[in-house]
């Protein structure tokens, strides 16, 4: 079975993937996840395997990050106001200021914004599992300040092209409303919020996901060195570095580009 997947082959070795463009990549290790999780199934509850071969799948590039500077944010902001769409304004707000899934922010329902406890309840996720964002204030006031009855969608229309036409109105180049969920979590991250609780506010599966944001984060690394030295360490910094002159370790991370 493994032996003509994808182009894939045993040999003794573990059976692997030829090379494939990178558009490709990520389709094939879906396939190949898809495999991998069926040859368990023959192995742990079918008995039909002795024991499960590997699979190993291709390297994938990382996914593109973009995210809106203040002023950038600002005048979409201003345009998404603006917008014949009456309800663009609050849609770009939520989405800028919670990371939800493109879906999760249509498909949001009156009976999943719990204003009394300031959350917004997700029942149905791309992971499977349920989750709760916290509402900023500003979330907050959009939401409450939304006309209408309150049963049902939020939202009485669709907003793609309103929010398309409002990006190219701000002249932001290379931004999609997707984009909008990298805007939050890097801004988290920026701003000086954890990685652990960017997993979990993001819905993440699994921490791999997350660590894409692990540069943003600001000295991070160098806390982590600092925490983790030995005492001796600490002795020897203290006698060559008085206060108020950087430590060879800061130092070094700094040039690194890790500050």
């Amino acid at each position: 079975m493994t032996g003509s997947f994808g182009g894939a082959r045993r040999s003794g070795a573990s059976p692997t993937v030829r090379s494939a463009s990178r558009g490709a990549r990520c389709i094939r290790n879906r396939e190949l996840a898809l495999l991998s999780h069926l040859l368990r199934l023959a192995h742990d509850e079918w008995n039909a395997l002795a024991e499960v071969p590997r699979i190993r799948r291709l390297e994938e590039p990382q996914g593109r990050l973009r995210w809106l500077d203040p002023d950038e944010e600002a005048r979409l902001l201003s345009e998404c106001r603006g917008s014949r769409n009456a309800q663009l304004f609050a849609i770009t707000i939520l989405a800028l200021e919670t990371g939800m899934r493109q879906g999760e922010v249509f498909g949001l329902t009156w009976e999943r914004v719990d204003f009394s406890r300031g959350v917004i309840q997700l029942e149905v996720t791309k992971s499977g599992r349920r989750r709760e964002i916290l509402m900023r204030q500003i979330v907050n006031d959009v939401l409450s300040a939304l006309s209408g009855a309150r049963h049902g969608r939020l939202w009485t229309h669709g907003a793609r092209h309103a929010f398309e036409a409002a990006v190219a109105r701000a002249r932001i180049d290379n931004f999609r409303f997707h984009d909008c969920r990298h805007h939050f979590a890097s801004w988290f991250v920026m701003r000086g919020g954890s990685l652990a609780a960017l997993k979990v506010l993001l819905g993440h599966s699994n921490f791999q996901m997350t660590l894409r944001y692990a540069h943003l984060a600001p000295d991070h690394l160098r806390a982590e060195m600092l925490k983790t030295e030995t005492p001796a360490d600490s002795s020897a910094h203290d006698q060559h570095n008085p206060i108020g002159t950087p430590a060879p370790v800061a130092v070094g991370l700094v040039r690194a580009g890790f500050n």
